[in-house]
């Protein structure tokens, strides 16, 4: 892993991964079981000998990489509609992974239920928008509401069957058809996906942080439980299965580092830290245990983060006060105008008492 860098320890499957490009300075990055999982399934898909399939291999291959490469961009664009909220929620977002089960973007947000809500909200809302185009498209090309791919078990096939797509329209039904099972899995309770996090956030403001990620990861334990059993009694995709252990083990992991008193935000946006966490055991001499040495690197990154983000704001509050001084306030932008009135905001706050310092911008 040549492209690994500084904070990347090895013995985290997390990091096997490599840096494919850079976006509105977000790094994106592809994990290594990615490319091994795309790998397999194009080799199921291949034809096998005696197979009834009337397509050529040629014709397989277009299809599959077509699929892909529509997934790939979907996700991909997900998790920056995730960064840009987190930018917008006052925080930064600098990298997105993609793994076989989707995708991570990696954001260090401020520590309150709205900024949560923000990220959490802006992935799944690029979702709702190509849904929306998809099957705007597909009813004004075919001119049939029945063209649209609504039923979840079937999400690539017309709900009216004297629909008979062309070429053109069977790939924009598969595009709607990707999205739309995104959107679905994304929006189920079950934490981390996109839905446990806006049920935690939600909870968050009602009953505190704590509270909230235990109802969180309690709700979602039983939906994974349940999404299992659907797809063990149904028939369904084993995908389901993947996704439901996967659903349940982050919920248990989350459940875990609150009984640890590790208040951070495990999977999804990276991770989240409220205390001052070093990680070590407190016991003179005693070797510190996996948790403990897992919060211990991740502390070390979010610090790392934190003072980036700090210098990067600094660095903007001294460019305005410059501009403030060579050109007066008018020739502020609206964007330097916000910078200005937060750093005088966190000010006043630190005035008032430094436990109130809002230092997170």
């Amino acid at each position: 892993m040549g492209m690994m860098r500084m904070g990347r320890p090895l013995d985290n499957p997390v990091n096997w991964s490599f840096r494919v490009g850079r976006l509105a300075g977000i790094d994106i990055r592809v994990h290594i079981a990615f490319v091994i999982f795309a790998v397999v399934l194009l080799g199921m898909e291949l034809p096998k000998t005696g197979a009834d399939d009337p397509r050529t291999t040629v014709r397989i291959l277009i299809d599959v990489f077509g699929i892909y490469a529509i997934l790939f961009l979907v996700v991909l664009l997900h998790e920056f509609g995730h960064c840009f909220g987190a930018r917008r929620a006052g925080g930064e977002a600098d990298e997105v992974l993609l793994w076989p089960l989707g995708g991570l973007a990696l954001a260090n947000v401020p520590h309150n239920p709205t900024a949560h809500m923000i990220t959490t909200v802006a992935g799944p809302m690029v979702n709702v928008v190509f849904c929306t185009l998809g099957s705007a498209g597909l009813v004004l090309w075919i001119g049939e509401l029945g063209a649209v791919p609504w039923n979840p078990l079937h999400p690539f096939s017309p709900v009216s069957a004297s629909v008979l797509p062309t070429e053109g329209q069977l790939w924009l039904m598969r595009f709607f058809g990707i999205n739309y099972i995104l959107l679905l899995f994304n929006l189920l309770p079950i934490y981390p996906f996109d839905g446990g996090r806006i049920l935690q956030a939600w909870l968050w403001r009602r009953k505190g942080y704590r509270a909230s990620m235990e109802l969180a990861t309690g709700t979602g334990m039983v939906g994974a439980i349940l999404l299992g059993l659907f797809g063990l009694f149904t028939g369904q995709d084993w995908l389901l299965l993947m996704i439901a252990v996967f659903g349940y083990i982050n919920c248990w992991y989350a459940r875990r580092m609150l009984q640890e008193e590790a208040t951070f935000d495990t999977g999804g946006f990276g991770y989240e830290f409220s205390k001052d966490d070093t990680g070590l055991d407190r016991e003179a001499g005693k070797k510190p245990g996996f948790f403990a040495r897992r919060r211990a690197r991740l502390s070390a990154i979010q610090q790392e983060q934190q003072r980036r983000h700090e210098a990067r704001q600094q660095a903007d509050v001294e460019a305005v006060l410059r501009k403030v001084s060579e050109s007066g306030m008018e020739s502020l932008s609206r964007r330097q105008r916000q910078i200005l009135e937060q750093e005088t905001q966190r000010q006043r706050a630190f005035e008032a008492g430094p436990q109130s310092a809002d230092r997170s911008g």
